[in-house]
């Protein structure tokens, strides 16, 4: 079985070869990483230049799902990963999720998501919640998409990602796939989630962005606007204490200490 790792990319050089590096670096042979950049303007390019084996691209797109798309499009594998330009894999992660794919019955599986924290490299370990259509419905934050892997067949059943959501493209992929099959849950580490100040999922605007594409996936979903308003006020309190980690992130940063949040 083959393996496909798209990575959606914009001016995230700074952590770029990291995320390329663990892929390079895996136990398994048969893997193809494809770069889907959107034009970046910083060293993106130029780091795409010095590794060969890679297959990339670097042109505007309509945003993330976008360039999922184009980056299925170009890929060859059997298995799908997604895998944001300033994440990383868990070291020979790779064989034992294509072992887990040799079940024909299993079209999604997801690991554990443990988090980066660069300064000092403090590292905090996670563990995915269990992933039901039901529960996705009750809780869009229990989406870990860095640790999860898919059957081609299954996102290309499903429709792809859909280009009209620009922050929880995700989660509208994952209730599409969870209608039909559950996901095989592992309880090892598979993959890091990179904590930095500029996450793009924690500004005003984007809030409000996800607040309104929340209110249209579950309206889609249930049917109906009565069912949304308790997955929407977590919706609401979790970006709230988003907002307020960034802020502690970045005053850490400055003060080269690492957040309290993280050493719970």
């Amino acid at each position: 079985m083959k393996l496909s790792i798209l990575s959606p990319s914009f001016n995230q050089g700074k952590y770029l070869e990291k995320n390329i590096k663990s892929v390079l670096k895996q136990d398994y042979i048969n893997v193809e990483h494809i770069v889907i950049d959107g034009g970046s303007t910083d060293e993106t390019v130029d780091i795409l230049k010095k590794y060969s084996h890679l297959r990339w691209v670097s042109e505007k797109d309509e945003g993330q799902a976008d360039a999922l798309n184009k980056g299925l499009e170009m890929a060859k594998g059997d298995i799908i990963g997604w895998l944001n330009s300033d994440d990383y894999y868990e070291e020979n992660i790779f064989t034992e999720v294509i072992e887990h794919f040799k079940d024909p019955s299993c079209f999604w599986v997801i690991g554990n998501l443990s988090y980066y924290f660069e300064e000092g490299n403090f590292i905090k370990k996670g563990k995915s919640p269990l992933i039901t259509y039901k529960r996705l419905l009750e809780n869009v934050d229990i989406v870990r998409q860095q640790p999860a892997f898919f059957r081609r067949s299954i996102i290309e059943q499903v429709g792809k990602w859909n280009k009209e959501f620009h922050m929880l493209m995700d989660y509208d992929l994952w209730l599409r796939v969870a209608k039909l099959h559950d996901p095989k849950m592992v309880d090892s580490n598979y993959a890091y989630f990179t904590i930095q100040p500029d996450q793009k999922t924690n500004t005003s605007r984007n809030v409000n962005i996800q607040l309104h594409e929340l209110k249209q996936l579950l309206t889609r979903e249930q049917g109906s606007m009565t069912y949304y308003y308790r997955p929407l006020i977590k919706k609401k309190w979790y970006l709230l204490k988003s907002l307020v980690k960034q802020l502690l992130i970045r005053a850490s940063l400055a003060k080269k200490t690492v957040p309290f949040f993280l050493k719970k």
